[in-house]
């Protein structure tokens, strides 16, 4: 960023309170400087040099809007060196808001870095041998052929990004319904279970005490009449039953235990 100290003759009190400006600058006292160059500015509002070196000071602030007015006023100087010192630091303050907008508006920001580039190409046209305007004019036309490529491959990229959007969404749902599926199943294999066993329960109930039924019937008959085949293995099944009750629990828990595994 260039600045100039204000040569002389000028007016007394604007003059004074550049070099002020100045000195604040160069220790890197923006705020001060800034307060200084205001200073001048209210003495002197048409100076070039007064102009430039708040546009300066403006920039390193970051404030690169006020810093474009203030050095579309120095631009009009009749020295050339110093009509050059603005445009180029011009351009860079239209680059610096172009890169502000980047992320959020291109169309913009490459509009701003068009503007700067022709700013800097006036800036060579009445300085050939400023490096520093040729360096920052090839990398802003690098930029913008950066951001109109990007640009053109936006539309292309979107669609990729909507169909792995799309495609991770449905590999979700099908995870989702797969594990639905899965714990659907082992609530039917544990009412299975538990509706087996029930009936098993039940049936050797029916057994023991039809087999209950039989015996004493059985009893009873013998002492009127003999019994028939039917009800003497009914009754024989009866007697193996009671002889056989603690084998029975035990079964019974090992079924429901082996159940409790399967969960």
């Amino acid at each position: 960023m260039l600045c100039f100290i204000i040569p002389s003759p000028v007016f007394a009190s604007p003059a004074k309170a550049v070099r002020e400006g100045n000195k604040l600058y160069h220790q890197e006292k923006y705020d001060g400087a800034l307060e200084k160059y205001n200073e001048a500015k209210a003495e002197a509002p048409d100076s070039d040099i007064v102009n430039f070196d708040l546009g300066t000071a403006l920039y390193k602030k970051g404030r690169y809007q006020e810093a474009v007015d203030a050095f579309t006023k120095a631009m009009s100087a009749g020295d050339k060196k110093l009509e050059e010192g603005a445009l180029y630091n011009m351009a860079n303050s239209k680059y610096k808001l172009g890169s502000l907008m980047e992320d959020t508006d291109a169309d913009g920001a490459i509009s701003l870095y068009q503007e700067s580039l022709d700013y800097y190409k006036r800036a060579l046209e009445l300085d050939k041998s400023d490096k520093d305007a040729k360096y920052n004019q090839d990398f802003v036309e690098k930029k913008i052929k950066a951001l109109q490529e990007k640009q053109k491959n936006q539309p292309q990229q979107q669609q990729q990004d909507k169909r792995q959007d799309k495609k991770d969404k449905e590999g979700k749902e099908q995870e989702a319904k797969s594990e639905k599926e899965k714990q659907g199943d082992k609530q039917q294999q544990k009412s299975g279970s538990e509706q087996a066993g029930t009936t098993g329960d039940k049936d050797k109930k029916s057994a023991a005490e039809k087999g209950k039924e039989a015996k004493a019937r059985g009893e009873a008959g013998q002492k009127t009449q003999e019994m028939s085949p039917e009800e003497a293995r009914m009754l024989l099944d009866a007697y193996g039953e009671e002889e056989s009750g603690d084998v029975f629990n035990r079964e019974r828990k090992g079924h429901s235990e082996e159940v409790l595994k399967d969960w």
